[in-house]
């Protein structure tokens, strides 16, 4: 996943309110947590305010916000250790992937005064500036039900972001937090490593950096995965391009895992291809569907061969006469999509390079995932740390 750097996301107007019962979620008093000094509280053992990062908020109320996390040597052997495409990278090599990568922040979006027994935390690799006000704005009705926080960023080489959003919601009365994760699937190295942020694992995936500290109990809720509105979404972006369905054969292209345990992440990422290929097959009417994986950040020669799959693909179909559709599980638009186009040039396709998160039905996914979670919390992973 560390290819895909922040995007910017599309302003959409979400008409439908919240599906939560209003019973539920009804504000219990008042409480301005908005300044409270965050970085002055005991996280326990491990100490999230060990170096000189300012936990203010700026004018917009972010944290952390424009700050660089100093990295030691440690660090630096240590992402080279784990990710294979920095094994012989230099520092100044490093520090350029983590700058374009985005920030790494906090954001409390509900109004100070909300107070609830139930909050939110959003994870997210994050849209980019602009895009991350954007969607702020989008969560307002949920914001304005339970109180929430993004913890933006992937968190590779810190977790301060994820703390301070977890104290914010604890001073708001919360005893549960649901945990939405942002990424494609479960099956890949950036969602073990909020796991590990989160206390759910023992071994980090990236830098290990300190595990949160809680009172509240975290419930992780599934990612986007196969779930049927996400599948919407991605059915609704090829019929977008469709002129004939029965002559058109739609090519869901993901990202990929490239870590260590690529062979495995990638056979169960196809699993969920395959189900959101067969829903995109019925429901749309298309000849066919199928998935492809790119690892995008695995060594040369497995990506080289992903892609000869892909452009195999496209040329078949091409002299079948029928039309490929190519679209993405991606969150985003500027992640991979213009390699994409790269990957395929010279072929003859139609592409539609929005990500799954412009959609209006994602924030219906994210509500509907917040409100299936503390419905039936069994069936959710709970981290008891």
């Amino acid at each position: 996943m560390i290819s895909e750097y922040r995007y910017f996301l599309r302003p959409v107007l979400v008409a439908a309110g919240l599906s939560l019962a209003a019973a539920a979620f009804a504000a219990e008093g008042e409480m301005d947590h908005s300044k409270m000094d965050h970085s002055k509280m005991d996280h326990g053992s491990m100490d999230h305010s060990g170096h000189t990062m300012n936990t203010d908020r700026d004018a917009e109320g972010r944290r952390l916000w424009g700050q660089r996390h100093e990295m030691t040597p440690e660090m630096y052997d240590e992402l080279r250790a784990k990710i294979p495409i920095y094994k012989n990278a230099s520092k100044a090599t490093i520090d350029m992937s983590m700058v374009n990568m985005g920030q790494e922040y906090q954001w409390y979006i509900s109004p100070a005064t909300l107070r609830n027994d139930a909050g939110v935390l959003v994870m997210t690799h994050g849209f980019r500036e602009q895009g991350d006000r954007d969607f702020k704005g989008r969560l307002g009705n949920m914001s304005a039900a339970l109180p929430t926080s993004l913890a933006l960023g992937m968190g590779m080489m810190m977790s301060d972001h994820v703390q301070l959003s977890i104290d914010d919601l604890e001073a708001a009365g919360v005893n549960k937090i649901v945990v939405v994760p942002i990424v494609s699937t479960a099956h890949n190295e950036l969602m073990r490593q909020w796991e590990y942020i989160l206390g759910l694992r023992d071994k980090a995936e990236f830098v290990t950096v300190p595990q949160v500290t809680h009172k509240a109990k975290l419930i992780l809720a599934e990612p986007p995965g196969d779930n049927p509105l996400i599948a919407e979404i991605i059915l609704d972006n090829a019929l977008e391009l469709s002129e004939d369905p029965k002559k058109e054969f739609v090519m869901i292209v993901a990202h990929g895992a490239s870590g260590p345990d690529r062979d495995k992440d990638n056979k169960e990422e196809m699993k969920i291809l395959g189900n959101l290929a067969r829903y995109i097959r019925e429901d749309g009417g298309f000849a066919g569907a199928e998935g492809f994986t790119l690892q995008d950040d695995a060594p040369p020669e497995i990506r080289d061969a992903n892609v000869a799959k892909l452009r195999a693909k496209v040329e078949e179909l091409n002299k079948k006469g029928m039309t490929p559709i190519v679209v993405s599980n991606l969150l985003g638009t500027r992640t991979i999509q213009p390699k994409i186009r790269e990957d395929l040039k010279g072929l003859d396709y139609r592409f539609n390079t929005k990500g799954i998160s412009q959609h209006p039905t994602f924030i219906k996914w994210i509500e509907e995932t917040v409100r299936y979670t503390l419905e039936k919390p069994p069936a959710a992973k709970a981290a008891s740390r």
